[in-house]
């Protein structure tokens, strides 16, 4: 008898147009992106009451834990693309989460602050995003879900953090 793909495993039948072939499963790339997919439309589903997503959460997020910083300073920090960046915190500033600033030291630019809204908002959108995540996860048990997250964050501090950080879990 032949052993089953992992898509059968999964439930899925290997004919099937939703299948997915073993020789991407295998592949870091495929599901790693798959995987970000998947878990942007989740809390792009559990942000959606709250009437942002999530890189505006994760705008949001900086704020909160940086405090008034400008908006290349976030750019930076989160990897968004600075017209992408443009169009984000000009959304933020209508739905009156954020506020743009005179920046202290650099006339030219502007430092982002959390309005009242926001600072009120984000309480709830970390509760619906750990929800989101909570069920995105819930195929592991919960060592596995701890693991994937240290080997996801040690990844990404290995790529993106500068050599003081490679490594760091």
């Amino acid at each position: 008898m032949a052993s089953k793909s992992l898509s059968e495993k999964s439930g899925v039948p290997a004919k099937s147009p939703e299948a997915i072939p073993d020789a991407l499963l295998g592949r870091v790339g495929f599901l790693l992106n798959r995987g970000a997919q998947k878990v942007r439309e989740v809390y792009q589903t559990a942000l959606e009451p709250l009437g942002i997503d999530g890189k505006q959460m994760g705008v949001l997020v900086v704020l909160s834990g940086k405090g008034s910083i400008s908006q290349h300073e976030i750019g930076l920090c989160t990897h968004i693309d600075r017209t992408t960046m443009v169009a984000l915190i000009d959304d933020l500033e209508q739905k009156g989460l954020v506020e743009r600033q005179e920046h202290p030291t650099d006339r030219r630019s502007h430092s982002l602050v959390l309005t009242a809204k926001g600072k009120e908002l984000l309480p709830k959108a970390h509760k619906l995003s750990e929800a989101a995540e909570k069920n995105f996860l819930n195929g592991l048990t919960a060592r596995e879900q701890k693991e994937v997250i240290q080997l996801l964050r040690k990844l990404i501090l290995s790529h993106f953090a500068g050599d003081t950080h490679r490594g760091t879990p």
